[in-house]
């Protein structure tokens, strides 16, 4: 990979990322985000969460505009709530798959998440710690309604880790693709619905190249956003395989590592004003990309090419 271009919007996931261990974010964290409002940098919220529970989260700390839920399956504005794209299952598609779930693995617990809400069969919260807001069914199948899409299937059970729950519930021909946010459960969705698509589709909404885009997360759901991206960032709690994808690696997220990237994008886009761009041209020249303004104790990879050479997509 070429040294990205000058950084034009910035998606972040959120928990265990932007958020900290209590959900919330610190004052160097809401002092970029407003720095980066006014600079006219958009940064997008883009989470595995639920819709509304991304809404809320959102809301709370102050983000405006976009946001991508659901893994990348629904992108929806901040303020109204509506949802401006949608990719998922059918309703006969689904409950296909959630045959075929309990079919491959009894005593499978599962859920489906909807734009009417998150829909959990009993037994599922038990499994999971500090798990999403949501309503409790016998039957995941009963929150199959008309015109309701569905963007995406959880899986737990309390035998099987997440990935021997993987293994057992998901083959290849399948047509859908399994991941993780948490380490306690799978989430299930077609194949091509992933954070790196919804990237794609937010740089052409702000009409940018995808190769202006910087991305930052911490869990295997977050390989295919730092993939298409132009400038991938680890926190440094993240899971090894999302470090090893980085093209640098920031502070953790107790320390608020995506301050760090903004206030590296927003120092860019001050030197550029300031030099006209020939600064950036020479920089380039000389193989310097954007995680050479970071500060102390940061560091990236001296050839990105090479670390996203392996990266899952």
């Amino acid at each position: 990979m070429s040294a990205p271009d000058r950084i034009r919007l910035v998606c972040t996931d959120l928990d265990g990322t932007l958020l900290d261990e209590r959900g919330e974010i610190g004052p160097l964290t809401r002092a970029a985000l407003t720095e980066a409002a006014r600079g006219g940098v958009p940064v997008v919220g883009v989470t595995g969460r639920p819709l509304r529970d991304a809404l809320s989260v959102c809301r709370d700390i102050g983000m405006d505009g976009l946001m991508v839920c659901s893994n990348g399956a629904v992108v929806a504005e901040v303020g109204t709530g509506q949802a401006l794209r949608c990719r998922g299952f059918s309703r006969g598609r689904t409950a296909a798959v959630l045959a075929r779930l309990r079919a491959r693995l009894p005593g499978v617990v599962l859920g489906v998440d909807t734009l009417r809400g998150l829909f959990l069969e009993r037994g599922f919260e038990e499994l999971v710690p500090d798990c999403w807001q949501h309503v409790c069914v016998r039957d995941a199948t009963e929150a199959l309604l008309p015109g309701d899409g569905v963007v995406k299937i959880l899986a737990v059970h309390p035998d099987r880790p997440v990935r021997a729950l993987a293994r057992a519930l998901v083959r290849p021909g399948d047509g859908v693709r399994a991941t993780r946010s948490t380490p306690y459960f799978l989430e299930i969705a077609p194949t091509g619905v992933d954070k790196g698509a919804a990237l794609r589709w937010l740089a052409g909404h702000h009409a940018v190249r995808v190769t202006a885009v910087a991305a930052v997360g911490d869990m295997p759901n977050d390989l295919p956003m730092l993939s298409a991206a132009g400038l991938a960032a680890a926190v440094a709690n993240a899971h090894a395989s999302v470090r090893r994808c980085a093209d640098l690696i920031l502070p953790s997220n107790e320390e608020e590592g995506v301050a760090d990237l903004l206030s590296m994008v927003l120092s860019a886009r001050r030197e550029e004003a300031a030099c006209g761009g020939g600064r950036e041209r020479r920089t380039r020249r000389h193989g310097r990309g954007p995680g050479a303004a970071l500060r102390g104790g940061t560091t990236g990879p001296s050839a990105p090419s090479d670390r996203r050479r392996g990266a899952t997509r």
